[in-house]
C-alpha cells in the first residue's frame, strides 16, 4: 500500500506540473528543426532502428558517436512555412563535424534558427560540443556542452551541459541489435520565457530527461526494418513521445517515418499527429589523384543525402534537406592473428 500511495503521489505531482507548465511552441525541439533525420527521429536516444549516428547525434544523446571510426561532416537546412491568412516564412540551418581520436570521439555542431515570424522561439544561434567514449563493447558514455545567443525579445543567452549513455543488449526475443539509451539535457541556463530568471521558465526546458530503446525487427540481404521509441520529460513538466520506423533497401535507400506526440498539446486538444516522412540515399564515391585524400585513406568515401517533410502544428510546415559525408570506408575486415609453434623461419 505504501508503494501504491507513493506512486500515486508521484503521478499526481507530474500531472499537476503538466497542467502548470506553459511551454512555447516547439521550444523543446529547436535543435531538431534543421535536420531531416532529426525530424523523423532517425537518431533517437538509442541510435535509431537502423543504427545511424553522426555529428548531430549529440542533440539527443552525447554518447551515440562513441563507436564511430570515420571523420564525418554534416550540412542541413529547413524551410519553415506558415500558411493561411497570416503567411510567414522562416528557416533553420546546421553544420556539424565528428572526429574520432584514440582516446575519445569529438562531435561539434552549430545551429541557426531564424523563425521569429513563424515560431515563438524567435531567432538564435547555437553551438554544441561533446566527447563520447566506448567503455566496453556494449556500453558507452558521453558528455557535452551547449552555448547560444538569441537576439529576439531583447536578447538572451544560454549555457548548459548534457550527459548520456547507450547500452547494446544484442539480441532480445525476436529483435536484433537491441539498444537502450538515456540522456539528461540542458543542465544549466537556457533561453528564458520570463524575466524573473527562473531556470524552470525556459526553453529548451532545464534538466530534460530522455530515455528510449531501438532495435532491428527484420534483416535480410536486401532489406532491413527497425524501430525506436523515446520518452522525454522536460523538467518533469511535460511528456513527449517519439516513435520512428526505419526501412532500408539494399543498404542504399532508406525510408523513415516518425511520429511525435506532446502530452501538453494533447491535453490542450490541438495535437499534430501527422507523421513525418523522410527519405535518404547512401552511395560511395571515389576521388583520384589527390595525395592528401590518399594519405588519409579518404579516396573512397561515403555520402548520404536526404529530405523530409513535417507538419509542426496546424498551418506550420517544415521541409528539410541535408547531406552527411563520411570520409573513408568502414573497416569490416577483422585483424588476422597468426600463431606458430617453434622458431620463426628466417
Amino acid at each position: 500500500m505504501k508503494k501504491i500511495f507513493a506512486a500515486g503521489l508521484i503521478a499526481l505531482g507530474f500531472t499537476v506540473s503538466v497542467f502548470a507548465s506553459d511551454p512555447i511552441l516547439y521550444g523543446e525541439n529547436i535543435f531538431e528543426l534543421s535536420s531531416p533525420e532529426a525530424l523523423t527521429n532517425v537518431p533517437s536516444v538509442a541510435g535509431g532502428g537502423i543504427y545511424t549516428v553522426g555529428s548531430t547525434s549529440l542533440v539527443v544523446n552525447p554518447a551515440l558517436a562513441a563507436k564511430e571510426q570515420r571523420v564525418e561532416l554534416n550540412f542541413g537546412s529547413t524551410e519553415l512555412f506558415k500558411t493561411g491568412s497570416n503567411k510567414a516564412f522562416g528557416m533553420a540551418f546546421q553544420g556539424g563535424i565528428l572526429i574520432p581520436f584514440k582516446w575519445a570521439v569529438f562531435s561539434g555542431y552549430t545551429n541557426g534558427l531564424f523563425a521569429e515570424d513563424v515560431l515563438s522561439t524567435g531567432n538564435s544561434f547555437n553551438i554544441k560540443a561533446s566527447l563520447s567514449k566506448e567503455v566496453t563493447d556494449q556500453l558507452a558514455f558521453g558528455a557535452g556542452i551547449n552555448g547560444g545567443y538569441s537576439w529576439s525579445k531583447g536578447g538572451d543567452w544560454s549555457l548548459s551541459a548534457n550527459l548520456g549513455f547507450i547500452y547494446n543488449w544484442g539480441r532480445l526475443a525476436f529483435m536484433d541489435d537491441f539498444r537502450i539509451g538515456a540522456s539528461i539535457l540542458n543542465i544549466g541556463k537556457n533561453y528564458q520565457t520570463s524575466t524573473d530568471g527562473n531556470f524552470f521558465d525556459s526553453y529548451p526546458s532545464f534538466s530534460t530527461v530522455r530515455a528510449g530503446a531501438s532495435a532491428v525487427f527484420v534483416q535480410t540481404e536486401d532489406i532491413k526494418l527497425g524501430g525506436s521509441f523515446d520518452i522525454t520529460t522536460p523538467c518533469f513538466q511535460n511528456a513527449l513521445f517519439d516513435a520512428g520506423i526505419n526501412f532500408g533497401i539494399k543498404d542504399m535507400v532508406y525510408i523513415n517515418v516518425g511520429e511525435k506526440m506532446d502530452l501538453k498539446e494533447i491535453i490542450a486538444g490541438r495535437p499534430s499527429l501527422i507523421p513525418t516522412i523522410g527519405i535518404s540515399v547512401k552511395f560511395n564515391f571515389n576521388v583520384s589523384n589527390n595525395s592528401y585524400l590518399e594519405k588519409n585513406d579518404w579516396s573512397e568515401s561515403e555520402m548520404r543525402v536526404g529530405a523530409a517533410y513535417k507538419n509542426l502544428y496546424g498551418n506550420i510546415h517544415a521541409i528539410s534537406e541535408g547531406v552527411d559525408l563520411y570520409l573513408g570506408m568502414k573497416d569490416s575486415t577483422p585483424p588476422v592473428i597468426e600463431l606458430w609453434m617453434g622458431e620463426e623461419d628466417d
